[in-house]
């Protein structure tokens, strides 16, 4: 499928698009569109989470002031991807002088990424050991000339649109590798990466990143994969790349149901509901019960406490008959 070179407003039909990145979060679909981000908060928060947070439905989002780390993971992330054209290397060691600030300013008023020269150096130490790593595991050969920032823009069986932006992907005649690059502050190590999947809910983004290519390349049902290339930002910048196993994919994949059920409800109703009205009974984790139960059984230091407290009723303590 040929990919669209597309500039501004909305787009006719479904397709693979390459446009700017404000240009797509503006969301260019023909009508509201559905992405990972509005799904998770379907699943996770509430359909009026999701509506105040869709550029189509409550208008354009206040953005917070980027901090420094954000800032080398932009920049990291840009280099990654070849598309670091519209950094802005500002010549100080911090935001802290007045020529600095209107220079961050400026450059974020007219669209590009300011990012102080020591950052830079940090942020392209990030992406030169990211490709260097990325070059010795047999299956990455192909990242780093696979098309980078692709827009997808389909149509769901239910008739709800949907859109992706994929970092990069292959696409051949054989199947599809998508790629999702992840810089941060957190440890790449292989052992703690499915409770950090599970913790951002990743699963739903790699399920939903698959749905909706399948949408548009359905001759390659089956065959797209979805890696993640998650990057220290500290040096030795170690690299792991991963991929979400069957179990990961499957609780993936009903969330994304979920998630457009809320979805074609919320359009369909024009009602956004939030959380109950109504007292709820909060549940303790099962987890917790059981480690304090285990300090009560194990733990010398309780283990002469009475633990039955006095359930009748508080009165004052009357000092006189007390002495």
């Amino acid at each position: 499928m040929r990919i669209i070179e597309h500039t501004a407003g909305r787009v006719s039909a479904p397709g693979l698009y390459r446009m700017p990145a404000e240009v797509y979060h503006a969301d260019p679909a023909p009508e509201p569109s559905l992405s990972s981000s509005i799904a998770k908060l379907l699943i996770d928060r509430s359909p009026e989470h999701a509506f105040h947070a869709h550029p189509r439905l409550s208008g354009p989002q206040e953005e917070s002031d980027p901090t420094r780390p954000k800032e080398i993971g932009t920049a990291a992330h840009k280099l990654l991807l070849d598309q670091g054209r519209d950094l802005v290397v500002v010549e100080a060691e911090a935001w802290t002088s007045k020529d600095a600030r209107a220079e961050r300013a400026a450059a974020y008023a007219a669209g590009d990424c300011p990012i102080l020269r020591p950052d830079l150096d940090k942020a392209e130490g990030i992406a030169n050991g990211a490709f260097d790593r990325l070059a010795k595991i047999p299956g990455c050969e192909g990242f780093r000339a696979a098309d980078a920032e692709i827009v997808a823009v389909a149509r769901d069986r239910s008739g709800a649109w949907l859109r992706i932006m994929m970092d990069k992907v292959e696409i051949t005649d054989q199947g599809a590798i998508i790629w999702d690059v992840k810089t941060g502050e957190q440890a790449a190590a292989p052992q703690g990466l499915g409770r950090r999947i599970e913790g951002m809910a990743m699963e739903v983004q790699a399920a939903f990143y698959v749905h909706v290519l399948g949408l548009l390349l359905p001759k390659l049902q089956g065959r797209i994969l979805f890696r993640w290339v998650f990057i220290e930002n500290d040096p030795p910048h170690a690299a792991t790349v991963a991929e979400a196993d069957g179990a990961g994919m499957h609780v993936g994949e009903r969330k994304v149901a979920l998630a457009l059920h809320r979805w074609n409800a919320g359009l369909r109703r024009g009602t956004w509901p939030s959380y109950p009205a109504q007292i709820i009974r909060a549940e303790y984790p099962e987890w917790a019960a059981r480690k304090w139960a285990e300090r009560e059984e194990l733990d010398p230091s309780v283990a002469d406490v009475d633990w039955s407290l006095d359930k009748s009723p508080w009165r004052p303590l009357d000092m006189e008959n007390a002495a």
